[in-house]
Parts: C-alpha cells; sequence; structure tokens
C-alpha cells in the first residue's frame, strides 16, 4: 500500500527536490508551506509520516509537532537549520522520531523515512503477543496503548518502541549503543538521545520510574523489584 508523506517546508525548492525523492522512491506526497497549512493537511488526510521544518511562517514546527502529538503518535522527522546540540535535544525532547540538519542529502531523509516506517511496519506484523504485563505496566503491540497501573499514558511511538525493547529485555543490560541500533535503527546518532528519552519514559512511569535502572558507564536495565 502506497505511504504518505507530508512534506512542511516553506523554502519552495527544497519542498520541490525532497518531493520529487519522495515520488521516486514510490511514496505519495503531500506539502505544506507553514504551520497552519500543516494542521490542515494532516487532519484532512490519511498521513503515514511528516516531515517538518521548524522555523516557518505563522506556526511554527515546535508548535506543530506539540499540537500533532496531543493526539497522534505519527512518526515525524525534522529537517531544519538548527543544528546545535541543544536543538537536537530540543526536537527530541518534543516526541519526535528523527532529526536531519540542513543542508541534507534528500537521499538520506528518504533511507530515514523509508527506516522508520519500515521498523513500525516489522513491529506491527511479527508481534506475536498482543498485550505484555509487567509489573504495573500493561503494554498494549496492537493498539500501541499503555497503562500504568490502569492508567492510559500519553505515549510517543519512538517512546513506545523503547518502553518494549527494555520490557523484551528485563533484566539484562541494554547498551546505549544497542538501544539507538533497535529502537532508532541507527548507532550513527548521538546517545544522549536514549538518555533523553529514558528521562522521559521515567518520568511518565511516575511512582515506578525506577523499574529503569542506570547502569553507570554502560546504559540501562529494566527490572522490576520482586
Amino acid at each position: 500500500m502506497e505511504k504518505t508523506i507530508l512534506v512542511v517546508e516553506d523554502e519552495p525548492t527544497i519542498q520541490s527536490v525532497v518531493s520529487k525523492y519522495f515520488k521516486a522512491e514510490g511514496f505519495n506526497v503531500i506539502t505544506a508551506d507553514d504551520g497552519f497549512i500543516a494542521l490542515e493537511k494532516f487532519n484532512s488526510n490519511d498521513i503515514d509520516l511528516i516531515c517538518l521544518d521548524i522555523m516557518m511562517p505563522h506556526i511554527d514546527g515546535w508548535t506543530v509537532t506539540e499540537t500533532i502529538r496531543e493526539t497522534s503518535n505519527i512518526p515525524i522527522i525534522i529537517m531544519t537549520a538548527l543544528s546545535s546540540e541543544e536543538d537536537i535535544l530540543k526536537g527530541y525532547s518534543y516526541r519526535i522520531d528523527d532529526y536531519i540538519t540542513k543542508p541534507f542529502n534528500p537521499k538520506i531523509l528518504v533511507a530515514k523515512a523509508k527506516s522508520l516506517l519500515h521498523r513500525i511496519s516489522s513491529s506491527n506484523l511479527e508481534e506475536t503477543k498482543e498485550t505484555l504485563h509487567v509489573g504495573p505496566i500493561e503494554l498494549n503491540t496492537e493498539t500501541l496503548l499503555v497503562k500504568v497501573d490502569g492508567k492510559t499514558i500519553d505515549i510517543s511511538r519512538t517512546e513506545f518502541d523503547l518502553l518494549k525493547f527494555l520490557i523484551n529485555n528485563q533484566g539484562e543490560v541494554c547498551t546505549r549503543e544497542k538501544i539507538l541500533e533497535e529502537v532508532w535503527g541507527t548507532s550513527g546518532v548521538e546517545t544522549r538521545i536514549v538518555d533523553t528519552y529514558i528521562k522521559k519514559l521515567r518520568k511518565l512511569l511516575g511512582l515506578h520510574s525506577r523499574i529503569i535502572k542506570t547502569v553507570f558507564g554502560l546504559g540501562y536495565r529494566f527490572e522490576v523489584d520482586k
């Protein structure tokens, strides 16, 4: 089934080139020139993934991301000239799925999108057990819902995949590099991204945050106290 990409970019040349490369790979492409139009297009179309600029007129990319995350876990790739570590970490704090800085090779952007969509598709197809129960956590791999102490929590797709990975490897030390490879599909990303997402997961788990234990110098271990 043809996947639909929403490309949100106010620079006509970049928008055109990115759209061209996605179409060449068999994707359906919908475009938007600013954040307001992006939200309209998102709400009126069946979108599979969003490539989103940050610095745009009317509504910026951060606001678009925050608004979408109120109702959807759709994959979001930020494409922006904001390249500082602070900006990148800010992006992941908004629960995006990937971040690419301008100028970039459109082939790399398309590859990131394909990898992300493949990971999501494979996760849905290969999961044989619909619900995972571990301690106070209930994780439904079909609906992508997570409950803690019976209450549904608001969680992004990447946060969901990270939590599922930790649960499936409970009791084992998961290095940051291994987490990047298995959850993000790459090892070529700053490992601090993992720390940012672990911090967010702990916040979501509330009183049960200690389930995710830090193994200093290595990574993390998911362990339910008996």
